[in-house]
């Protein structure tokens, strides 16, 4: 049903997608004007019903937290892994899961636009022998947990796997014609990054997002603060001396951004209104500006850009530069839509790292008990599962007190 659903919309609403001529790709569900509502096509949605709170107790699981409980692990082994985890977010009292299902470019999931992850096998594209998000949505959602698929929409792999993706992938004929396809990868610190200042790569990011959305039953999209990988101008010089009609390399890299949050935006809604889109950008606000053309204040005050955002304010109550008090007041400021929920992400693996997390028992839990003092206050979520519920053997005691504080913090 959500498959018609998507189609019909995209008649009504979107142009087909042609991005590249040797191979058909899935319709895209490109940005329609914001003065479209969708409310009305919502009413032809039947099945499914994302599951969502008003109040967000989220737990991150990245693909790190997941290396253990998958990689050559077999279709019942992951299941078991997966539901032993989940177990362990719901007897914190959380309610929702922030997962992984696309890191490096490559899909936990069947896609047609990314290459199935390495991370069951090693092998990049290979063979899809069970799906991970199909198991991960039903268990999830067989315990009441809303589950938000994780994605990071520009960052691909390193080297040695960019050569192993199969050819038929976009990424991959990128990767391989860099003459006809000039810029749209850059590699920075050992991996390959696309540019989202081609239009076919912002293309390519909402359609992987309406496949999502599409196929599984997700409460959410959810990205992290993976925009621009680097200030350095030759990341982009090309396309930016051909596009960029003078403005300054900053505005322009902000411009791109927003364009790309606004297609993920428009990608989920487009295919149902009721699923969620949320950003985590940096606490630091000024470096999302300053270093990822995030413009996180735009993002919070104009429609049609996300539905919750959630600041990683990992910082603790004394830190000199970005006190944990100040900086969630600072965030609470720029939310002028009320239909964006402010959730704080904490940082649970600060414990062990600094001082005032490692001494003061009890300090997740107190930041917990002040972002629910915030008028703008629609949850917090915590990173991540493993320095949550394995961390190291030294810290296993003080982690384990902690975890005691955040369970009563967010039970109250």
């Amino acid at each position: 049903m959500k498959r018609i659903i998507c189609i019909a919309l995209s008649l009504i609403f979107c142009t087909s997608c042609s991005m590249f001529a040797d191979k058909p790709v899935l319709k895209q569900c490109s940005p329609v004007p914001l003065s479209v509502k969708l409310k009305d096509k919502q009413s032809e949605v039947q099945g499914y019903t994302p599951l969502n709170f008003d109040e967000q107790k989220a737990v991150w699981i990245s693909y790190i937290d997941l290396q253990g409980m998958i990689y050559e692990r077999s279709e019942a082994e992951f299941k078991r892994n997966i539901s032993a985890a989940f177990d362990k977010v719901l007897s914190l009292g959380c309610n929702t899961v922030y997962v992984h299902a696309r890191s490096f470019g490559d899909a936990y999931y069947k896609s047609e636009l990314y290459p199935f992850t390495k991370a069951v096998t090693g092998k990049i594209g290979g063979a899809m022998e069970y799906d991970p998000l199909e198991i991960m949505i039903d268990s999830a959602h067989d315990k009441g947990l809303s589950f938000h698929a994780w994605i990071n929409p520009m960052r691909c792999e390193a080297l040695d796997y960019m050569e192993e993706i199969p050819d038929e992938y976009p990424i991959k004929r990128w990767f391989s014609d860099r003459e006809k396809y000039a810029g749209y990868l850059a590699e920075v610190d050992g991996h390959y990054w696309v540019n989202p200042g081609f239009e076919e790569v912002r293309e390519l990011i909402a359609d992987g997002v309406c496949e999502i959305v599409d196929n599984y039953d997700v409460d959410g999209i959810h990205i992290d603060d993976y925009f621009y990988p680097t200030t350095d101008e030759s990341f982009d010089s090309e396309v930016y001396a051909e596009v960029g009609n003078g403005q300054k390399l900053s505005d322009w890299r902000c411009a791109n951004v927003d364009k790309m949050v606004q297609g993920i935006y428009q990608a989920v809604k487009e295919v149902d209104s009721r699923v969620l889109f949320g950003v985590s950008p940096q606490g630091n606000m000024e470096n999302n500006y300053a270093y990822m053309y995030a413009d996180v204040k735009k993002w919070c005050s104009e429609e049609g850009y996300l539905d919750y955002i959630v600041p990683q304010v990992y910082f603790g109550f004394d830190n000199s530069l970005m006190p944990f008090e100040s900086t969630v007041d600072e965030w609470s400021n720029i939310i002028k839509r009320d239909d964006v929920r402010l959730v704080i992400g904490l940082g649970v693996y600060k414990i062990g790292q600094e001082d005032e997390f490692l001494q003061s028992t009890g300090i997740i839990g107190e930041q917990i008990d002040v972002c629910k003092k915030n008028d703008k206050y629609g949850g917090v979520a915590l990173y991540n599962y493993i320095n949550l519920f394995e961390p190291d053997e030294e810290l296993a005691e003080r982690t384990n007190a902690e975890l005691l504080c955040i369970k009563e913090a967010i039970d109250e």
